[in-house]
């Protein structure tokens, strides 16, 4: 699915890369589809979502982390390995959706400031 432009993500308190192929969905279908009914990501890959108003896992086949921020990129909220079939109703400037562990495993924290970087 090519839906937008990709970016690499960098937590700026730890120099952490949380995400090597951060790509932004585009778009009512980019934003409506998602990562529904596909039956993996690569580790490193996440979605971007702005706003985020509400994220569902409809139809998903796997957990993802979901990682919060506000308009200055600043991380509001980690939600770790929501199951597939729930909801989270939280507004946010956006959101990305990454493997489940992804944020765990790069450190990401409330209050912590993301980098996006775009790829050439």
């Amino acid at each position: 699915m090519s839906t937008g432009k990709r970016s690499i993500v960098r937590n700026e308190r730890n120099e952490q890369i949380v995400g090597d192929d951060i790509e932004e969905a585009k778009g009512l279908w980019g934003s409506f589809k998602g990562l529904m009914f596909r039956a993996s990501i690569p580790d490193g890959y996440g979605l971007v979502f702005r706003p985020a108003r509400g994220i569902h896992t409809n139809f998903m086949r796997f957990p993802i982390d979901l990682i919060y921020f506000d308009k200055a990129n600043r991380v509001t909220k980690v939600r770790p390995a929501m199951k597939p079939w729930r909801w989270d109703f939280t507004n946010a400037a956006g959101v990305i959706e990454m493997n489940p562990g992804s944020a765990a495993r790069t450190d990401v924290q409330p209050g912590d400031l993301l980098r996006f970087e775009e790829q050439a």
